[in-house]
């Protein structure tokens, strides 16, 4: 795997447990009688760096709360999403086992597991945590075990099966962002760019500010012939991520369909 394309997964993964990072608030309400205020309000503290997205900081955190509350899977699974978010995938899962250990009824720690499973190619112990998922009492953990399942059946390169899942996951959610964003991307894989283009222009109304959707939408519709609408959407990506991996590939698809010269994909 060259350095970019694990730079790519470790964000794909780090985007997903974002969302999963939510449940962690809610889990940390309830607490063992031996807890103190202070470990209390610490491993809050973490919960609400994780869900701001700053990993490192939360990993900190969470290693803290851990010397107090050794025993909460709670603390377990938010260190072990922490440092699934920053590309650490066997210290990781060294955690979110320990969660599911102590807690094997939450949906959302299977769903975690599964996906630093998913990470290191165990995709059929990933496929069993994201099917138990599937069991929980929680809407949101099934819709996360759909859209996992469907991210799952990409990395198997089943772009059908891939397609059916975000499906699955947009009838439980359809402003889900991740399943519009998913089922573009397994319907482009199938030559389906007109579909493809319908859903990247979905997860653009859900999300106007995401450079990458604006940059799939951009691209789809620029390889569909439709060059002023798709530049539009590409002049968007740059505005919106100037410095980053995305903007920096919406510029060299303007620079590539200016003029005469015909557009081209990749």
């Amino acid at each position: 795997m060259t350095a970019a394309a694990g730079a790519r997964r470790r964000a794909l993964a780090g985007a997903a447990l974002l969302g999963a990072a939510a449940f962690l608030s809610a889990g940390c309400a309830s607490r063992p009688a031996r807890a103190s205020a202070e470990v209390l309000l610490n491993e809050r503290m973490a919960a609400v760096l994780l869900r701001e997205g700053r990993a490192a900081e939360a990993e900190r955190a969470f290693r803290e709360a851990l010397q107090d509350d050794p025993r909460n899977p709670d603390v377990h699974d938010g260190l072990g999403t922490a440092l699934l978010m920053q590309g650490k995938v066997k210290q990781a899962l060294a955690h979110l086992d320990r969660a599911v250990e102590l807690d094997v009824e939450r949906g959302a720690f299977r769903i975690n597991r599964g996906l630093a499973r998913l990470e290191l190619g165990r995709y059929a112990e990933a496929e069993e945590d994201f099917r138990l998922a599937e069991g929980s009492p929680v809407p949101e953990d099934r819709l996360a075990a759909a859209i996992n399942r469907g991210r799952l059946r990409q990395r198997q390169r089943d772009f059908a099966a891939a397609e059916a899942e975000f499906t699955t996951a947009l009838s439980r959610d359809p402003k889900s962002f991740a399943a519009r964003i998913g089922r573009g991307v397994a319907r482009e894989a199938r030559g389906e760019l007109e579909a493809a283009a319908e859903d990247y222009l979905e997860a653009v109304k859900i999300q106007p500010r995401s450079a990458d959707a604006n940059l799939r939408l951009g691209l789809a519709l620029v390889t569909l012939r439709k060059e002023s609408l798709g530049r539009r959407y590409l002049e968007r990506a740059v505005e919106i991520d100037p410095g980053g991996e995305a903007g920096a590939k919406a510029r060299l698809l303007l620079e590539s369909t200016s003029g005469d010269r015909p557009p081209t994909s990749r």
